[in-house]
């Protein structure tokens, strides 16, 4: 019984901490999205801007150009269930600089590299959208698919890899998320937040939960009288 109750004690010792940890952590995550929900709250209703390298992401802005021909599908975008394409239309200034306009979402074709078809709008567009600053991830890498316009997210970096056409060109690094209203938008895809503080403060009395349960039983066992 000695041996069954120490076991019970290793158990609390290595996981009651944890569970505790992880709950902390489900807090600060809460409390993360309701700032990032607040400064989106108060940037929503500014003027836009022109462009700019240090606009703060969800900054309203603005531009003025043409479209060019390159168009790249980044991979594995699900909305509404359905899997398709997020599409980044590259676009070019007036003041000769480019940015990647965000164009939204297209649904994929039943064979992958029959990729949608996205027209090129022809003539000078002025652009209204939004800063949409995208962060890498560690587990998404970008391979070589047979069609090199299939990225599997969005690095500079490796597009200009990819595309000598715009190794020397001046291209800004966030992408400029188009207008929900304007027409040459597809189904919008982007929030600000892809978890609702809600829902962590929810994971967060679980954690809570499961740790607290285990001082418990820790307790119950060791008051226990030995049969």
């Amino acid at each position: 019984m000695k041996s069954f109750k120490l076991k019970i004690l290793i158990f609390a010792i290595i996981f009651a901490p944890l569970t505790f940890s992880l709950g902390v952590w489900q807090v600060n995550r809460a409390n993360e999205k309701i700032e990032i929900i607040e400064n989106y709250d108060k940037l929503l209703f500014s003027d836009p801007l022109v462009l700019d390298n240090d606009h703060k992401n969800w900054q309203p802005i603005k531009t003025s150009g043409k479209f060019e021909d390159l168009v790249v599908y980044e991979d594995n975008a699900i909305l509404d269930g359905k899997a398709g394409y997020k599409i980044y239309h590259l676009f070019k200034n007036l003041d000769s600089s480019y940015i990647f306009v965000h164009r939204g979402f297209r649904e994929r074709n039943r064979i992958k590299n029959n990729l949608p078809v996205v027209e090129v709008p022809e003539g000078f567009q002025n652009l209204e959208g939004k800063v949409l600053r995208r962060a890498n991830n560690s587990f998404v890498q970008n391979i070589q698919e047979s069609d090199p316009r299939i990225i599997q997210e969005f690095d500079l970096s490796y597009l200009k890899e990819r595309y000598s056409s715009l190794e020397n060109k001046d291209i800004y690094v966030y992408l400029f998320n188009l207008q929900e209203e304007d027409e040459m938008k597809f189904s919008s895809i982007e929030k600000p937040v892809n978890m609702s503080s809600s829902k962590h403060i929810g994971y967060a009395i679980q954690w809570f939960g499961l740790c607290l349960a285990l001082i418990i039983l820790t307790i119950y066992a060791y008051r226990r009288k030995d049969g």
